[in-house]
């Protein structure tokens, strides 16, 4: 079965900002060599530390930013230099949950325009009539009271307004769906109900996802594979048992040993690892492999040579001259 999104070495170049009129251009290079699968019906976590690369691997794919190198190819179709109304057309097909739903929503638009809009902008709703019955039907799936296209966003709490962005999503009945952190603004109470919300509409629906967090308990929750990345680059890519259960890169043990177990007694046998130092500076990348700096396994070669992702049997890819499988 051919992917639903296939992206291949992807880099995302910044320009930094010049303080005189005269000061050279300066480039930082946010995220370079980023491939990965996402199949039809499948969720792919990617994870990693704030200013690790996510969200800007997220823009260049729904090509809200643009790209430095690679490619992108969604439904079979080279995407990386589409433009004007090719890829206005496109985006129907590929769209986007924001995290804060607070300030995703135009808060002088009643839900039933905020839903409506891209129905409206993408010539689809052949008449009022059609877009009200649209509105509805879109809110009813993700759980939104029969009243709610008529208020505006403030009269609802935070995991009803995630609803709505989910439903304002589905509107172009897209094939893929970028998910930037769409819980991590809600009430851990509420976290769950929106997650197995969007499990039930993929089942349902056969979306494929992108699921961009910090959050490996979530993560663990909804995702099929998970992309551990670092400072610009995965670095570890596997299905979700195998990352949890078997890590191989030194930076994915030591994200995993820093979430709690439930259980105090399972808790207080685990080794928490903590490596030193700061994290890399993207602007001022070291070379060889970006996480030598603090890693208790680095070598010369480390410092040299920045390691391929490589297939360890099953699946597993990981970005280290030196762990094992």
């Amino acid at each position: 079965m051919s992917p639903t999104l296939s992206v291949r070495d992807l880099a995302v170049d910044y320009e930094l900002s010049r303080a005189g009129l005269f000061r050279r251009r300066r480039m930082v290079t946010a995220v370079s060599g980023v491939s990965f699968d996402i199949a039809p019906g499948e969720t792919l976590g990617l994870v990693g530390e704030s200013g690790s690369g996510k969200t800007t691997v997220g823009r260049a794919i729904l090509r809200r930013i643009p790209t430095s190198a690679g490619q992108i190819r969604f439904e079979g179709q080279d995407i990386t230099d589409l433009a004007g109304e090719p890829l206005r057309r496109l985006r129907a097909q590929m769209q986007i949950v924001l995290q804060d739903p607070y300030t995703s929503l135009n808060p002088r638009m009643k839900v039933g325009d905020i839903v409506a809009e891209p129905l409206v902008v993408h010539g689809l709703a052949p008449s009022r009539e059609a877009a009200r019955e649209a509105v509805a039907a879109l809110l009813a799936r993700v759980g939104m009271p029969a009243d709610a296209a008529g208020r505006y966003p403030h009269s609802f709490s935070g995991g009803q307004r995630q609803r709505i962005g989910i439903a304002r999503a589905l509107a172009m009945k897209p094939s893929l769906i970028v998910a930037d952190e769409p819980v991590s603004a809600l009430d851990v109470s509420v976290r769950a109900q929106v997650v197995n919300l969007m499990q039930d509409l993929q089942r349902d629906l056969g979306l494929s996802l992108l699921f961009i967090a910090h959050d490996l308990a979530v993560v663990r929750h909804i995702s099929h594979r998970v992309a551990i990345m670092y400072a610009g680059r995965i670095v570890e890519l596997a299905p979700r048992d195998a990352i949890y259960d078997r890590p191989i890169h030194p930076y994915t043990q030591a994200l995993l040993s820093a979430v709690p177990v439930p259980s105090p007694t399972v808790q207080r046998s685990r080794r928490r690892i903590v490596h030193p130092g700061e994290s890399v500076d993207i602007a001022n990348p070291p070379s060889g492999c970006r996480f030598h700096p603090r890693c208790p396994l680095a070598t010369e070669r480390c410092r040299d040579d920045a390691p391929p992702l490589a297939d360890r049997g099953a699946g597993h890819f990981a970005a280290c001259w030196n762990s094992g499988a």
